[in-house]
């Protein structure tokens, strides 16, 4: 059975001689997979695709990825400038006075146990002084890497900070950006410009998700009241999960796009929200 995606954008059919001026940058984590085609000219998205997954013991991540990648022909067939983040939360950041490739393994274990015996990678953060060093399924990087040779892959933390730097002019005051999935969230929290914590946070409900946001107020000693909170992702308007940030958080925004990407008809159909991160990245990678 076809897994269908849950969002399918796109502007019409593809020309082969357009695929050449194109960037693919593809999103993965644990329970969902999202990729955007964008036409360098003018930063147009042509497609946009979301698919939720439920990966089980006897289903793993990786045997859905195979199924999604040889039932899509654009990415059974696209060679051009391809990315691959990899949204997995066991990352850590390393300021690069300190950072040495020797001890991405050790570091790893302490913070995250060493019962997994996946794939531990490491890069530069470009405009921060900091190394991203994390852990991904070894199966999945094989798939991609196989599927997408030429591929260059980067962590989903390290391209929201590049994205930061790149598309949030203000770099003053208390700053959450809060990026929601179906299950869990994703937390940056600033303050003057200066990262304070890059985190995932599982959640099952509304209330899940204020717990975790209001504790991480108390212990990076944030005022609620002043910071802005930037939403974006899988966060519905009219939602119990929205309601619940509006009784915390006098400052509440959903995240644009910016100028730098052409919003087509096709997008404006939808909250422009959900697919700003996965957006901002394939324009900043």
């Amino acid at each position: 059975m076809t897994l269908k995606p849950d969002f399918h954008i796109h502007t019409g059919e593809l020309l082969a001689e357009e695929l050449d001026h194109c960037r693919l940058l593809i999103e993965v984590n644990a329970r969902s997979f999202s990729y955007v085609l964008i036409q360098l000219k003018g930063m147009r998205p042509l497609v946009v695709k979301y698919f939720q997954l439920d990966p089980a013991k006897e289903r793993p991540l990786a045997e859905i990825l195979a199924e999604i990648i040889q039932e899509d022909p654009l990415l059974n067939s696209f060679h051009a400038e391809t990315f691959l983040v990899y949204n997995f939360p066991e990352s850590n950041l390393v300021p690069e006075r300190f950072f040495r490739m020797d001890l991405n393994k050790p570091l790893t274990d302490l913070v995250y146990g060493d019962l997994k015996k996946d794939l531990i990678l490491s890069e530069k953060i470009p405009w921060w002084e900091l190394h991203n060093v994390y852990r991904i399924p070894t199966d999945v990087h094989i798939l991609l890497q196989r599927q997408f040779a030429g591929g260059r892959y980067w962590h989903f933390y390290s391209l929201q900070l590049k994205s930061y730097k790149m598309f949030t002019v203000k770099e003053e005051g208390e700053f959450l950006k809060v990026i929601f999935y179906g299950d869990k969230m994703v937390v940056l929290v600033f303050r003057d410009g200066q990262l304070q914590l890059a985190q995932t946070f599982p959640y099952h409900d509304a209330k899940d998700a204020s717990y975790h946001l209001l504790n991480c107020c108390q212990q990076l000693h944030l005022d609620q009241d002043k910071l802005n909170l930037e939403a974006s992702g899988m966060l519905e308007r009219q939602s119990a999960l929205y309601e619940e940030l509006l009784k915390y958080f006098l400052q509440v925004s959903f995240e644009g796009i910016g100028d730098n990407i052409l919003v087509t008809d096709e997008l404006k159909e939808y909250p422009l929200h959900y697919f700003s991160s996965l957006l901002k990245m394939a324009v900043c990678v």
